[in-house]
């Protein structure tokens, strides 16, 4: 029996340096990112809270496991605004580099807690999840330490490599869990039954969701249909194949799961590309160390501007999110549909462009680092 978990454990080991060595990233490429990923989030995904005041006590109904459940109804309004605020706060200090660690735990705290309201309704959404364990993997790496006005001290690179290899194997598990149940009932053989009509049509009907190819999907053969029931369900069930296989592979699994995202965004739109601020550490950050490297001396002289724009842009979402002023571009919520899901396609499209390049240079990228 000793043996027997002896064996277990070595071979569960190697299987995490595998993983390990399939994703680490050095500290500049990681810092890079993080500015990416606080100044998207600031300009774009902005989360928000403020407006679960007005949703009706009735359907507050919050899980067993949750923050909402130590109270009887949900938070006063000043609480859900001072963290709205707050967050914007807290994505300004990523994007320049204060004491990123600490404000990287601080918005896992900060979502896990208002999250809990925000899912108290009995849906817990794809991307929010995701988001939240990007934040607390962000904390145990060397991001803070490079390209940072106020720099975070050096922690073990062990320690970070495997903490970026857990978040890859979130998003694995992630597509798997989403995965096993379309394995279980859209793989049927059955051409009179389809998964992926099942999301289609009250998403068309219901929800209004008619735009780019939707209106052409009742033109697709039911046979190409149930092919693609098939290939969802293999493709989100196999991403620890990919991730085991090695770099490459992994990078080609996000890729293709940039595609996936992007042909639900078209057929379903459906909206996924908040998943993109987990995948773009692993595709995205490689092309941003060559991009700044080719061009660093014009990014040098436009440092200050950009530093300027960012403060002035989050004083301007504090001020709309403390006043009766509305913006349009104040948060994620407050975009209309059709300019969200206009600027979400260049996004998806932008992403792939960046796996593609990531694939073509994966050999350059170990050089240059």
């Amino acid at each position: 029996m000793i043996r027997f978990l002896h064996f277990i454990d070595k071979f569960l080991g190697l299987g995490f340096e595998r993983i390990k060595s399939a994703t680490s990233l050095p500290d500049r490429q990681l810092a890079l990112y993080r500015i990416f990923f606080g100044a998207v989030l600031l300009v774009y995904f902005s989360p928000t809270w403020s407006w679960l005041v007005d949703t009706p006590p009735a359907f507050f109904d919050p899980f067993l496991f949750s923050f909402a459940n130590l109270t009887d109804n949900h938070l006063p309004n000043y609480l859900y605004r001072s963290a709205d605020v707050l967050a914007v706060v807290l994505l300004l200090m990523i994007t320049l580099g204060i004491r990123a660690r600490m404000v990287f735990f601080g918005l896992f705290l900060l979502h896990a807690v208002f999250l809990s309201f925000y899912y108290s309704f009995g849906k817990i959404d794809h991307h929010t999840t995701l988001l939240v364990f990007t934040y607390l993997i962000f904390g145990f790496t060397n991001s803070g330490t490079k390209l940072a006005w106020i720099k975070d001290r050096k922690i073990a690179t062990g320690t970070q490599n495997s903490a970026i290899a857990i978040l890859a194997l979130c998003i694995c598990f992630g597509f798997f869990s989403a995965g096993l149940p379309k394995l279980t009932r859209w793989i049927d053989f059955d051409l009179n039954s389809s998964g992926f009509l099942f999301w289609y049509y009250p998403a068309y009907f219901l929800e209004k969701n008619q735009m780019f190819l939707a209106p052409y999907v009742n033109q697709i053969p039911r046979f190409v249909l149930e092919c693609m029931d098939y290939m969802a369900a293999i493709f989100e069930i196999s991403g620890f194949i990919f991730l085991l296989k090695g770099k490459k592979t992994w990078l080609f699994f996000l890729t293709i799961a940039c595609i996936f995202h992007l042909a639900n965004l078209l057929l379903l739109n459906i909206d996924f590309t908040m998943n993109l601020l987990a995948y773009g550490i692993y595709l995205i950050a490689p092309g941003l160390y060559f991009f700044v490297k080719k061009h660093k001396i014009v990014l040098l002289r436009t440092k200050l501007i950009f530093i300027v724009l960012f403060v002035a842009l989050a004083l301007l979402k504090i001020l709309f999110q403390t006043s009766t002023i509305s913006g349009v571009f104040f948060n994620y919520e407050s975009i209309d549909i059709t300019i969200k899901n206009y600027v979400n396609l260049f996004i998806w499209i932008a992403a792939i462009y960046c796996g593609w390049f990531a694939l073509k240079k994966s050999e350059a990228f170990k050089a240059s680092t």
